[in-house]
């Protein structure tokens, strides 16, 4: 299970939008394309039921925490379809607070390229063994940390660097889907009846 990658078309995106607690709102065609997951599947269900089973721990945290302080980041995961395959995506995550609504999480996925996913693919296996071999989550945070220093760099100077700058990754990560596009329905305002709707809608019309 899990053990066949499944390639990704780098020109797509993958965008998913999220409350407060990880429930999914909206996912795009193309979320449903690579992921073999329909909409009815996955609407109203946590994020997680996308998530590789060996996914470190300290790894999903940190994204946690920059969306409880509400700070744009990067995230490199590993996921999965439904019919048992992986792959790996590069995720642009932005967490907006709306007032009286409370947060909402805005996610686009896109390819990522093999020499940045080879390098993530070794660490987060030593991340997940630390994890799961007695050491836990502190353990392995210390690890993190002292992996990162000892490059002289941080999680998002790498992946910055990697792309050739910051205009190169934003470039990238908005080449299908702008910002525009992606903030342009507020998750928090859309119960699942409204959700289920605009899905039957957007098949005749794209609205993102």
């Amino acid at each position: 299970m899990f053990e066949i990658e499944k390639g990704l078309d780098p020109n797509i995106t993958l965008v998913c939008k999220l409350d407060k607690n990880g429930i999914i709102k909206y996912i795009n065609k193309s979320y449903t394309d690579v992921t073999g997951f329909s909409e009815k599947d996955l609407i109203g269900q946590s994020h997680e039921i996308i998530q590789h089973p060996k996914m470190p721990k300290v790894i999903l945290d940190r994204a946690w925490q920059a969306i409880y302080d509400n700070k744009h980041q990067y995230l490199i995961s590993k996921n999965i379809t439904k019919n048992g395959e992986y792959f790996w995506t590069i995720a642009d995550i932005h967490s907006k607070i709306h007032e009286n609504r409370g947060t909402a999480i805005y996610i686009r996925r896109k390819y990522l390229p093999n020499d940045i996913k080879e390098e993530f693919e070794r660490l987060y296996e030593v991340l997940f063994g630390i994890e799961n071999s007695g050491g836990g989550e502190e353990v392995a945070k210390k690890y993190l940390k002292g992996y990162w220093e000892d490059r002289g760099t941080t999680f998002d100077k790498y992946i910055i660097e990697k792309f050739g700058g910051e205009k190169n990754l934003k470039t990238y990560m908005t080449s299908e889907v702008s910002d525009k596009e992606l903030f342009s329905v507020d998750p928090t305002d859309m119960n699942i009846d409204d959700i289920l709707k605009l899905v039957k809608k957007k098949k005749k019309r794209r609205f993102w």
